[in-house]
C-alpha cells in the first residue's frame, strides 16, 4: 500500500531531505518540474511540440516548480508558452526568485499579469497550475481567486495540470478552501497527500500521478493512512480442490421488511457471488413467506430461533432493508445472540439508524465483543447520525470522522463515499479509491455488505477482507461503466453480474 501523508508530514520530510540527506531544494524542484513535463508529454505524445501552453506560478516554492517547468520546456524547443507570475514580487521565495532570474538570463519572458486575458486562454492547449501547494491553510483570495475561476472555465476544453495539489484544495482533507483549481491531472510530489484520495477532492484532482522527485524512502515517519491498490487486492481466499460448501462459510442475512425486500436479496446475492458456501435469509415466519417468492433458489430461508445460533462459526448481516418500526428489540436481541456465539457481525443501513437512537445500549452490548468482531458500514449521513453531526461536518474531514467513530465504538468502521475509508481500532486508516458514480444508487451498500460477509465467511481477517471487499465493489462498478460506456444507467443487478469477472481478473494476476 502507498503511504499517504499530511501537509505537516510532507514539510518535515522535505526539511529532512534537504538538511539531513543533503539534497538541495533546487534539485528537488528540478525533479518536480521534470515530472510535470513528463506528464505533459504523456498526454500529448507526438503532438506536444506543436502545442501552446500557459504556466501560472505563485510567489511561493510551488511557483518555483512551475518556473522550472518553463525552463525545461524552453530547452526542448517549446516557444509558444506564456509564463505568468501572479502575486507581488516582494513575496517571492528565495528558490522561486532564483528560478525567475535563470529564466531572465535565458531570455525566457516572465510576465506579471494583473488579470486573466480570455484570449490567452482560448488560444492554449494546456495550463500548468503552480499557485499553491501543501502549505495552503487560508481561504483563496484575490488576485488568485479570479485566476482559479478563469482556469476552471476551461476545465472541459484544456488539459489542466496541477503541481502537487490543485491550488486551493486542502491537502489534508480534500476540501476546497474558498476556491480550487479543477485539474485534469495532478502530479503530486514525493508522497500522495491524504486529501487527494477521498471526499470532494475527486472533483478537483483529476488523474492522479505520483512523482517521487528523488526523496529518499529511508526517512522514517509515522504513517496514519495508506492507499489501497491492485497489488494489495491479490489476496483472495484460496479455493481448495478437496472442499465443500461448509469450507467457505455460512452467511446469515436478516430478512428485510416487505416493502424493502431488495435489501436482503442484494446482500445475499453479493455473498453468493463472492464465494460464500451457504447464504441464508433469516427472520420471522410472516416476513419470510412473501420473501421466498423473490429469492433466488440458491438462497435458503430459516425462521429465527435459538437453534439457529448453535452454528459454531458464521457471519451475521443485519440492517439492509430491515426497517425501523417494531425492529428495535429484535435487532438488539439477535445481534447480542450472534456476538455471544462469536460470529462476526456486519451492521448497515437501518441497523445503524437504530444504533444511533440507542447508543448507550449498543455500546454496553459491545463490551461482550472482540475488537475485530463487529463491522459498521455507514455512509456519511448515517455516520452523522452516529456522531450527532451533519453530513457537511462528516465530509469536511473524513479522516477525523472515521477516527471519532472508531474511538466511540471500538469496532471496524467502513466510511463509504468516494475514497471509502476503512479503519480498525488502533490501526492506520486505509483508503480505497476504486469505484465511480455507478455506485450512487440505492442498494449498492446492501451488495457491499454481502461481499464483505463472504470474505469474512471464507476466513479472511477484517484487516485483509474488508479493504479487499470494498476494492472489488468499486472495481465491479468501474467494469459495468466500461461495458455501458457511462455510469449513469448502472443498477445493482448489473454489479452482481460482473462480480465473477472482477474476481477472475484478480485471480489471473
Amino acid at each position: 500500500m502507498q503511504p499517504l501523508v499530511t501537509a505537516s508530514q510532507m514539510q518535515e520530510i522535505d526539511r529532512r531531505t534537504i538538511s539531513e540527506m543533503g539534497l538541495p531544494e533546487l534539485l528537488l524542484m528540478e525533479h518536480a518540474a521534470l515530472g510535470v513535463v513528463k506528464a505533459l508529454q504523456n498526454r500529448f505524445r507526438h503532438t506536444f511540440s506543436h502545442t501552446r501552453g500557459i504556466i501560472l506560478a505563485g510567489t511561493g516554492n510551488k511557483g518555483g516548480d512551475a518556473l522550472a517547468v518553463a525552463r525545461i520546456l524552453d530547452s526542448l524547443g517549446l516557444k509558444r508558452v506564456f509564463v505568468g507570475l501572479v502575486g507581488f514580487e516582494k513575496n517571492l521565495s528565495l528558490s522561486t526568485k532564483i528560478q525567475s532570474e535563470i529564466l531572465s538570463r535565458l531570455g525566457v519572458p516572465v510576465f506579471w499579469p494583473k488579470s486573466p486575458d480570455p484570449e490567452l486562454f482560448e488560444g492554449c492547449d494546456w495550463i500548468v497550475d503552480g499557485f499553491f501547494g501543501t502549505g495552503l491553510s487560508r481561504e483563496i483570495k484575490e488576485p488568485y481567486r479570479q485566476w482559479i475561476e478563469k482556469i476552471n472555465q476551461y476545465q472541459k476544453k484544456k488539459w489542466i495540470i496541477s503541481i502537487d495539489v490543485p491550488s486551493g484544495l486542502h491537502s489534508d482533507t480534500g476540501h476546497p478552501i474558498g476556491a480550487s483549481v479543477m485539474a485534469s491531472e495532478t502530479v503530486t510530489l514525493g508522497f500522495i497527500k491524504q486529501g487527494l484520495v477521498t471526499g470532494p477532492s475527486a472533483d478537483y484532482v483529476g488523474q492522479l500521478t505520483l512523482e517521487p522527485i528523488q526523496i529518499p524512502r529511508l526517512i522514517p515517519f509515522e504513517v496514519d493512512a495508506f492507499l489501497y491498490g491492485l497489488e494489495d487486492a491479490q489476496k483472495l481466499p484460496q479455493r481448495r480442490l478437496a472442499s465443500h460448501k461448509g469450507t467457505y462459510g455460512h452467511v446469515y442475512v436478516w430478512a428485510s421488511e416487505e416493502d424493502k425486500q431488495g435489501g436482503c436479496i442484494l446482500a445475499s446475492l453479493g455473498a453468493l457471488r463472492t464465494g460464500a458456501g451457504l447464504v441464508t435469509v433469516v427472520g420471522e415466519k410472516e416476513s419470510l413467506n412473501s420473501l421466498r417468492k423473490r429469492l433466488p433458489p440458491e438462497v435458503m430461508t430459516e425462521v429465527v430461533s435459538e437453534k439457529l445460533f448453535k452454528t459454531k462459526t458464521a457471519i451475521w448481516i443485519q440492517g439492509p432493508g430491515m426497517g425501523l418500526d417494531k425492529q428495535q428489540e429484535k435487532f438488539f436481541k439477535y445481534f447480542e445472540k450472534a456476538l455471544e456465539n462469536n460470529w462476526k457481525c456486519i451492521l448497515d443501513a437501518d441497523a445503524l439508524n437504530l444504533i444511533a437512537k440507542n447508543q448507550k445500549r449498543f455500546i454496553s452490548i459491545l463490551k461482550k465483543a472482540k475488537s475485530d468482531q463487529v463491522i459498521l458500514t455507514p455512509h456519511p449521513k448515517e455516520a452523522g447520525r452516529l456522531l450527532g453531526e451533519e453530513v457537511i461536518d462528516i465530509e469536511k474531514d473524513r479522516y477525523k470522522s472515521i477516527q471519532k467513530l472508531t474511538e466511540k465504538f471500538g469496532v471496524t468502521i467502513v466510511l463509504k463515499g468516494k475514497g471509502t475509508l476503512v479503519k480498525l481500532p488502533s490501526s492506520p486508516c486505509i483508503v480505497i479509491s476504486s469505484g465511480d458514480t455507478g455506485l450512487s444508487k440505492g442498494g449498492t451498500g446492501d451488495l457491499l455488505s454481502g461481499i464483505l460477509g463472504a470474505f469474512m465467511a471464507q476466513g479472511l481477517t477484517p484487516e485483509i477482507g474488508i479493504p479487499l471487499g470494498v476494492y472489488i465493489h468499486g472495481k465491479v462498478s468501474e467494469r459495468v461503466t466500461q461495458i455501458f460506456g457511462h455510469p449513469r444507467s448502472t443498477i445493482v443487478s448489473d454489479l452482481v453480474s460482473q462480480i465473477p469477472e472482477v474476481l477472475k481478473e484478480l485471480e489471473s494476476i
